[in-house]
């Protein structure tokens, strides 16, 4: 058995597959019975029966000597290290985010918000590190650490790099935020492609105190989608006073730039559908299922 953190990976024996043991964080509040963990381990179990969603296999109680813990079902890698190791082929972003829909439909279909999608909590395995899988529906996808899960609210969510407009401006978000950090890891992983060694979309936002980083990204989303011109964002006066000078003339400006490195035209657009500031006319998962993009 090897630690990693709080996170334990077990081998029992050669002929039993290794798990991770999973217990509370340091951060979690042990006088009260570690709250954070008791959750997500309530969400472990609320989406028991879901696919698409790292199951928890076990629970170990606390006991005089040891602490609470979670037994999780493995994964190879996560999402973000297949992004690193080479580029993914069509059919396996294809396969890979049709997966990682599915699991938010799961939760979306209990009414609630996965609020954390990003490439590091999506798990995946049997990837080929070396050449595209010549049947990408052999890879195992899995959204994991269901902790952030909750319901619909204003409270601020997301890493920054796939924090949706409405979160950056301080807007209530429902399910329609989730589907926004979706389509940022569809972009990172369709412009990986064609650029391999640059920094995916808002992924470059990585330096500074983390005030100064959020502004950042608030900024740039308020040029590259123009939200001046939306009043969901500029008719209400807290929204107004966040949003930078305006730049209509850099509106899109991210689409053209990844059409010129060589990013499909109907990728694109499908992107425009998916990335849409106004969370109501942005795709919902179904929507994007019926739509036959990720079809193969």
């Amino acid at each position: 058995m090897w630690s990693e953190g709080l996170k334990f990976v077990v081998r029992e024996s050669d002929d039993h597959p290794e798990f991770v043991a999973k217990g509370p964080s340091s951060e979690d509040d042990e006088a009260s019975n570690w709250p954070a963990f008791r959750y997500e381990a309530k969400m472990q179990r609320l989406f028991s029966k879901d696919t698409m969603i790292r199951h928890m296999v076990d629970f170990a109680p606390e006991t005089d000597t040891t602490r609470p813990m979670m037994i999780l079902e493995p994964f190879q890698k996560t999402l973000w290290d297949a992004r690193t190791t080479r580029p993914l082929s069509t059919h396996e972003i294809q396969w890979i985010m049709q997966g990682v829909l599915i699991g938010l439909l799961n939760i979306h279909r209990k009414r609630l918000v996965f609020t954390d999608l990003k490439m590091e909590n999506v798990g995946i395995s049997g990837f080929d590190n070396e050449k595209p899988n010549e049947n990408p529906r052999e890879i195992k996808v899995r959204l994991a650490d269901l902790g952030a899960v909750s319901k619909p609210g204003t409270r601020e969510i997301s890493a920054l790099t796939y924090r949706s407009p409405e979160v950056q401006f301080g807007k209530p978000w429902d399910q329609s935020t989730d589907v926004w950090s979706w389509g940022i890891i569809l972009a990172q992983l369709l412009l990986a492609q064609v650029d391999f060694c640059s920094p995916g979309m808002y992924d470059s936002i990585a330096v500074g105190p983390l005030d100064d980083r959020a502004k950042t990204a608030r900024d740039a989303i308020a040029v590259d989608f123009d939200l001046h011109s939306l009043s969901l964002y500029a008719d209400d006066a807290k929204s107004r006073a966040m949003l930078p000078p305006a730049r209509p003339e850099m509106a899109y400006k991210w689409a053209e730039a990844m059409m010129a490195k060589g990013v499909p035209g109907e990728d694109i657009q499908f992107l425009a559908n998916t990335l849409n500031p106004l969370p109501k006319a942005r795709f919902t998962t179904v929507e994007i299922l019926e739509s036959g993009y990720l079809d193969f």
